[in-house]
């Protein structure tokens, strides 16, 4: 490394965390989370965080919650840049729209870290998903940008694995786009152990420069949303009370989610499951239609309560009051629904998609599941039944798996031994 930007041993490490949205000024979606955990938990651990965002509501920017605080006075100093670049009338984040926003965005983005970079302003670059194309590209082509470490964290690669041709189609600039900026990195994060190989498979990234660094949630702040009183009113609200199995699950009302594989599986065991069984969906989307109407035709349109969106603490109080989480998505990326099931102490049984497989264990905290298949699942849930004493020992496993491996304190100082060796 050039003697001018070698890093000082007794400085604080400055990083620039180059990303589009953070949670809670853009919204409350996976990324979202990721962005605001990983760079308060590394403030904490003394990393200096540049967190480059598109700009925000100015509401959201004002707002009195502490996350907005933790975020725009003084864990972070945030630089905001423009996104949308599309007509008015054209959704910005719709099929067209992102075709034009995120690679102008992602090029601008590039542009000032670049500049940030030549200033000896930062000691090691780290982008989140598409934002590493712009900058990757600069870099390919600046000997002087080369000399300072680049991270590059993918996510869950949707584009590179969505089964329905349209959303293929209109992913393909995104997936040429992504495979660009990550082969640009010095490192590219996998999510999961059980999917490093999918950065070299999809995105041509040499094996040599993956790390394995989890998806995380924050145990504590998980904990700290469920609310006595809250749990209360959920059990009276959906009548929990008189119900000898609840089963939830959660996501967005999409096919891919497998929801549908789920109402066929419960079709299969209606004469086995307890004559008081529900299943609460939480969630929205363009799905609930078609699962409604399924769902009656099936006959189980009773014992299914479309719950629709939960805010956190509602959510993570009615973890509390079920039986049996179960996430039968078709594909999957880290899934920190997963992860915030078996916090809460449930048993779990998920497809085997994903980064699932690091986090479901059959026979010790659940079952794993093949995605799409119908009879698989109905076995699985009649397996689990039989079993159902050891269900509070599947869920203190969870609960271990998750504090041991998936707590944000753990993977941030993961992520920092990565900036260090990288460093060195």
């Amino acid at each position: 490394m050039n003697a001018s930007f070698r890093h000082d041993d007794h400085a604080p490490l400055r990083v620039a965390m180059l990303a589009r949205v953070v949670f809670p000024l853009h919204g409350y979606g996976g990324i979202e989370r990721h962005v605001f955990h990983l760079v308060t938990h590394l403030t904490r651990l003394g990393v200096a965080v540049t967190l480059f965002v598109q700009e925000a509501d100015p509401q959201r920017v004002a707002g009195s919650d502490a996350a907005s605080q933790a975020i725009t006075q003084g864990l972070a100093r945030v630089v905001y840049l423009r996104y949308d670049y599309t007509s008015p009338a054209l959704p910005p984040n719709g099929v067209v729209g992102r075709q034009f926003n995120y690679p102008w965005y992602t090029w601008h983005l590039g542009r000032v870290a670049a500049a940030a970079v030549r200033r000896n302003e930062v000691d090691l670059v780290h982008s989140q998903g598409l934002c590493a194309t712009g900058y990757g590209f600069i870099r390919q082509r600046d000997p002087l940008l080369r000399q300072v470490p680049f991270v590059a964290n993918p996510h869950g690669m949707e584009e590179f694995r969505t089964p329905d041709w349209r959303k293929w189609l209109a992913y393909a600039p995104f997936r040429s786009l992504y495979a660009y900026g990550h082969r640009c990195a010095d490192r590219a994060i996998a999510t999961d152990a059980c999917t490093r190989h999918d950065l070299p498979r999809y995105l041509g990234v040499d094996p040599s420069r993956v790390s394995v660094i989890p998806s995380a949630i924050d145990v504590e702040e998980c904990l700290g949303f469920v609310s006595p009183a809250l749990r209360s009113q959920l059990r009276h609200r959906f009548g929990l009370a008189e119900s000898a199995l609840t089963l939830l699950s959660v996501g967005r009302l999409e096919r891919n989610k497998g929801f549908h594989v789920m109402l066929a599986a419960l079709a299969q065991l209606r004469h086995e499951l307890p004559p008081t069984w529900r299943w609460l969906l939480v969630g929205n989307g363009k799905e609930e239609s078609a699962l409604r109407d399924e769902a009656a035709t099936l006959g189980l349109a009773e014992q299914i309560t479309f719950v629709g969106r939960l805010d956190d603490a509602e959510l993570h109080s009615l973890y509390e009051e079920v039986d049996l989480v179960v996430h039968p998505t078709l594909y999957e990326g880290s899934s920190l629904v997963t992860l915030e099931g078996m916090i809460h102490r449930k048993p779990m049984i998920a497809s085997a998609a994903g980064g699932i497989p690091d986090k479901v264990f059959s026979g010790r905290n659940g079952y794993l599941v093949r995605p799409g298949d119908v009879e698989d699942l109905a076995a699985k849930l009649r397996l689990a039944l039989a079993r159902r004493e050891q269900w509070p020992a599947w869920g203190e496993e969870s609960a271990r798996i998750v504090r041991t491996t998936f707590d944000w304190p753990v993977v941030a100082r993961k992520t920092l031994n990565l900036y260090r060796e990288l460093l060195v």
